[in-house]
């Protein structure tokens, strides 16, 4: 009986191909989605985990200093006068390849090949140089490359490799290519470490000293070398880039999730409406003796064979997927998060695991409804279709306060909690809840039409057909909802974020041009600029990031004339007294992110890494910052020179005259150019350049965001086309006696695409105020507890008009085989079985 049972639903799955082949596409889009997102997760983590580990190696611990790094003897006094062996001093400075075709940033590692032994870098040890040991040590721009890198270069051991270094262009000698199989040394220059000072114009000063040491020789250590050094976990920095890249990757997940809901919906669907289409055929069964649990193991056994179809497809198209998405990753990373992150797609087993997870349990489970739905049904009530409508109608009722309850057990977790993962459960519970009110809503508006179709017989029956089969209607309108839904609240909460950076860009560029330089400016610089003609003040920027136990801190030293405030937008405290407290030299403003991170308020107290007598800065205000994850810590660039000893700049705002600037001026760009030319590699920008390059990084930084709502999107569409098709060619028996009774082909073509556009209509309603609610939640509550970002709520009427246009024109699209199959079928042929 089984292998019958097997052979009637494999029948009945081929003889309706569209219908399962949509279906087996949906489950397969759906995998697609998350084992490509999966894998460029992980390609991603492991691109930075092997950048982050290719240049700190073994290293337990690090001695750091201020901005401008170590004394080098402090390295000397390490290994002679304490005896402490097990260290390396470390100089690291960003290269750029010198042809301007590229954007390839590489960077520059110094190290002491001597001391390199315990740290087994991929690079700089005595064993992987060779013979080309003494000449990294003694030549001038000797420079050695992994295997990997140096293949991607196109170079090998003697020839010469241009780079922009400091603001200068020098040519380096590769003397030898390390074997490096792992390419672990992807995106490093290794140098020795008197080669890379040189370079780098660092005569004498070191970044770092990398350790290995137990927590008893640090405390030894701590002691001995005073107040001028500081030991922090080697593992700080690099742990600290990987949780701010976490939030990010989770958003990724949880997008592609939204994929896999919509194709659990999809198949629920298919499997409903077979379900329904075999109620006859399970009735006469369970009348000649079939067990419930033969009826259930069948029904299963479809969902597993339409499951482990799409899945096989979508592994194959996740895969090549990947290969598109990695690339899209690694840049918003590089943008954002770590500027040396660069690797290939990686291959995971967990990935693809997750994809035949999702795929063949996720086919399973929605399929369970539907099959204890057929085997639960009597035999008798089987046969009647009237008896599954009742039930259709009483199952709505009981969804309705389930749906309620749903939604507001979503509402709760969000609002009891401040985690990112509950929160994501708490969005998915909602969009559960809203699925099982859809039935009700379609009941709703057809209620709300049947006044306005009285009196027109075609119309009625559109209004009331839609109605009276909600077995098939209400979980169409539900799945189609969701996916449309989906697809709203992600482009609204892109466009909200879009208008709140351009509005912070437009407020915080406040300069007419901008000089910055890979190399550090000083004063003299600024004062030429500022004497030009026509110039009424700079600004003088300093930023440099401190390391420290709980990981780096950026900070932005400011430096403005007398009597200017800085043009901020103060999001927490009073703009006049933050102003006065920042000028005091004794409190700091902090950006958005950086307050979330460290859950700090106005009037909390901030320690920084400096002299140990020094006092914690007051939190005078938290300013408005989309610029850095991490988060910035703003002070007066006079309170920071005293901090630091630094009188370097990073760059000098030019504030142009108004008068000056509307009269007929120069252009100011060469004028500004031929003032800092003696600045080694001194870029002007305009205000007008900065802000488009600002919008590009962000475009690129949610272009993966863009792809996934666009393959939400996908399934979404092949739902629609899949429900509807499946619910129009399942009444082909009740087109048949349409048409028996009188109906014109024309007439019977109007009720189709209407019915069709009326549940498209439906569900495109219905997906508005559920894509509100998934975009307000994305804006409000993900991004903020993502990033520490609080953003406008951008609500225009496009993104909700393209909403129902997608499902109205899906479902129209969807009709137009069914009706053309009604027209042409034979009435005779129709009515068999009647």
């Amino acid at each position: 009986m089984n292998r019958l049972l097997s052979r009637i639903g494999r029948s009945d799955l081929r003889r309706h191909p569209v219908q399962t082949g949509l279906a087996v596409v949906g489950v397969a889009i759906a995998v697609a989605v998350v084992v490509a997102v999966d894998l460029a997760n992980h390609s991603a983590r492991e691109a930075m985990r092997v950048s982050l580990a290719s240049v700190t190696g073994a290293a337990t611990h690090q001695v750091v200093s201020g901005p401008d790094g170590l004394d080098e003897r402090v390295y000397t006094r390490l290994r002679t006068e304490l005896g402490f062996h097990a260290a390396a001093p470390v100089i690291e400075g960003g290269a750029r390849l010198a042809e301007a075709d590229t954007r390839r940033s590489l960077t520059l590692l110094g190290l002491d090949a001597f001391a390199e032994g315990p740290f087994q870098r991929p690079l700089g040890g005595t064993a992987g140089l060779g013979e080309a040991f003494n000449e990294l040590l003694l030549g001038e721009r000797a420079i050695a490359l992994g295997s990997g890198e140096a293949e991607r270069l196109g170079v090998t051991a003697g020839d010469a490799l241009a780079v922009q270094v400091a603001g200068r262009r020098v040519s380096l000698e590769i003397v030898s290519v390390v074997d490096d199989p792992q390419d672990q040394a992807r995106g490093l220059i290794l140098a020795d470490i008197a080669t890379a000072q040189t370079l780098l114009d660092r005569h004498g000063r070191i970044d770092r000293i990398d350790l290995v040491a137990d927590e008893a020789a640090v405390a030894r250590l701590k002691a001995e070398l005073g107040s001028g050094a500081r030991i922090v976990p080697a593992a700080a920095s690099a742990q600290s880039v990987l949780e701010m890249s976490r939030a990010f990757q989770i958003n990724l997940t949880a997008l592609s999730l939204l994929a896999v809901v919509v194709g659990a919906f999809l198949v629920f669907n298919t499997l409903s409406f077979l379900a329904v289409r075999r109620r006859a055929t399970i009735g006469v069964l369970r009348a000649m003796g079939v067990q419930r649990g033969e009826i259930l193991r069948q029904v299963l056994g479809d969902a597993l064979l339409i499951g482990s179809v799409g899945t096989v497809i979508g592994l194959a198209l996740g895969f090549g997927l990947a290969h598109a998405l990695v690339g899209l990753v690694l840049q918003t990373v590089n943008d954002v998060y770590f500027s040396r992150a660069a690797g290939d797609l990686e291959l995971s087993t967990l990935s693809l695991v997750a994809g035949i997870v999702v795929g063949v349990g996720g086919a399973v489970i929605a399929a369970l409804a539907p099959a204890r739905e057929a085997a639960a049904t009597p035999p008798r009530a089987a046969l009647s279709r009237s008896d599954l409508e009742q039930r259709a109608h009483s199952l709505a009722r009981q969804a309705t306060p389930a749906g309620i309850i749903v939604l507001v057990i979503g509402s709760a977790l969000i609002a009891g909690s401040s985690g990112l993962v509950v929160a994501f459960v708490g969005l998915f519970a909602i969009i559960l809840g809203a699925a099982l009110l859809a039935p009700r809503f379609m009941l709703w508006l057809t209620a709300l039409l049947r006044p306005l179709v009285q009196g027109r017989p075609l119309a009625g029956l559109v209004v009331e057909g839609a109605a009276a089969s909600l077995s098939r209607t209400g979980v169409a309108v539900a799945a189609l909802s969701v996916a449309v839904a989906a697809v709203i609240g992600v482009s609204i909460m892109i466009e909200s974020f879009r208008t709140s950076v351009i509005d912070w860009l437009q407020g915080s560029l406040a300069a007419d041009y901008y000089v910055t330089a890979p190399v550090a400016m000083d004063d003299g610089t600024a004062d030429t600029v500022a004497g030009l003609s026509g110039v009424a003040f700079v600004s003088r920027s300093r930023f440099e990031t401190v390391q420290t136990a709980d990981g780096p801190i950026e900070i932005w030293a400011l430096g403005l004339p007398n009597q200017r405030e800085p043009e901020l937008d103060l999001l927490a405290g009073e703009p006049a007294a933050a102003y006065a407290a920042l000028a005091e030299d004794d409190a700091v403003l902090i950006s958005e992110p950086f307050a979330a991170r460290r859950d700090l308020e106005v009037g909390d107290t901030l320690a920084l890494p400096v002299a140990d007598d020094a006092p914690p800065f007051e939190v005078a205000g938290i300013y408005r910052d989309y610029g850095s994850p991490t988060g910035v810590v703003l002070m007066r660039r006079p309170l920071y020179r005293a901090l630091f000893d630094d009188e370097g700049l990073s760059g000098i705002g030019v504030h142009v005259d108004p008068s000056a600037n509307a009269a007929a001026s120069p252009d100011w760009q060469p004028v500004i150019e031929r003032a800092t030319a003696d600045v080694p590699g001194a870029r002007v920008t305009d205000n007008a350049a900065v802000f488009e390059q600002s919008l590009a990084i962000f475009d690129r930084t949610f272009a993966i965001t863009e792809v996934l709502r666009w393959l939400a999107g996908l399934v979404a569409f092949v739902g629609v086309v899949s429900a509807l098709m499946a619910l129009h060619l399942d009444r082909q028996r009740e087109f048949a006696v349409m048409r028996a009774i009188g109906f014109e082909r024309r007439g019977l073509g109007f009720v189709v695409g209407g019915q069709s556009g009326l549940l498209g209509l439906a569900a495109g309603l219905w997906a508005i105020p559920l894509g509100l609610a998934l975009a307000g939640l994305l804006v409000f509550v993900i991004n903020r507890r993502a990033f520490g970002w609080t953003m406008g709520f951008e609500l225009s009427a496009l993104p909700l008009v393209e909403g129902v246009l997608l499902a109205v024109g899906a479902s129209l699209l969807a009709a137009l085989h069914p009706a053309w199959r009604a027209a042409r079928q034979g009435i005779a042929r129709g009515l068999k079985g009647e």
